[in-house]
């Protein structure tokens, strides 16, 4: 279903304060047709969905977004971005006393050498001790890596697919997994901390994960639900104003003789300007 985060009065306002002619109702389906595009690009732009639960009163041609939406994406589990040769390997008991004996070694040998590799050592962690993986292990406490999602304001996971060591994939969101959005779920196998910004990451327990697993890429399909209950005013502008501007650039709106400022193109970068100024408070993470 096509969305939109503004009302025809809402650009109506915008033309308004722009000295422009409001009368979009000659043919409003074009003006319906501006909000519901730029509010698509606006959502992949800034990676954020917002809705109002109860709608917007005055919204009879747009459909204003009433709940989250939902997303089904697949990751990589993070790892090192280099590792010293060797660094993976389980401790054996016997050890050459050549040092280069690795680098002297033939295939046979090699082959050999990567059965007593532990995957997980691999892993690069975001929370928990750096030493965390390195024998002998405690599981006991948790050691998270960590995955930022595509999206803000995550509300909800629905589902969570962690591959194992059969190459196959868990629904950690299970009954033999726990976990959840917030940090009253920190401390379980996975849970997705919702920063100030709306940043949304998601931990998961390395130790929880199965010991020998045979990727780390797109090792991880989850299905979440995100958006922020509510849609700001200053939303509302400013996909208003990025509507107002394409209805002048398309000439649906005539630009009057007598405007404070001559020319269609002149009009148009003034709404746009105004839009940016209104969204440069989502072009950061911070609070």
């Amino acid at each position: 279903m096509v969305t939109g985060y503004c009302t025809l009065e809402d650009v109506r306002r915008a033309l308004r304060k722009a000295s422009l002619p409001e009368d979009v109702g000659r043919d409003a389906q074009i003006a319906v047709d501006a909000i519901t595009s730029r509010t698509e690009w606006l959502e992949k732009t800034y990676k954020r969905h917002w809705y109002e639960p109860d709608g917007i009163s005055e919204a009879s041609e747009v459909t204003i977004p009433t709940a989250p939406n939902t997303r089904d994406d697949e990751e990589d589990i993070p790892t090192h971005s280099a590792m010293v040769h060797g660094a993976s390997e389980q401790e054996r008991y016997r050890f050459r006393k050549n040092s280069d004996a690795l680098l002297e070694a033939g295939p046979t040998h090699e082959r050999r050498r990567k059965h007593y590799q532990d995957p997980k050592r691999e892993i690069r962690i975001a929370f928990g001790r750096p030493e965390s993986l390195e024998p002998p292990v405690d599981d006991t406490v948790p050691v998270y890596t960590r995955i930022t999602l595509a999206r803000k304001d995550v509300d909800a996971v629905n589902e969570l697919m962690v591959v194992n060591e059969d190459g196959g994939f868990d629904d950690w969101t299970g009954a033999d997994y726990d976990g959840g959005v917030g940090n009253a779920n920190r401390g379980d196998d996975w849970w997705v901390r919702v920063n100030n910004g709306g940043v949304s990451e998601l931990y998961l327990d390395v130790h929880a994960m199965d010991d020998d697993i045979p990727s780390f890429s797109n090792a991880v399909y989850v299905d979440f639900d995100f958006g922020h209950e509510g849609i700001p005013r200053t939303v509302r502008r400013a996909v208003a104003n990025w509507a107002a501007a394409d209805l002048v650039e398309e000439a649906v709106i005539e630009i009057p003789q007598n405007a404070t400022i001559y020319g269609v193109d002149t009009k148009a970068e003034e709404l746009e300007r105004k839009a940016g100024e209104l969204m440069e408070v989502y072009e950061t993470d911070e609070p």
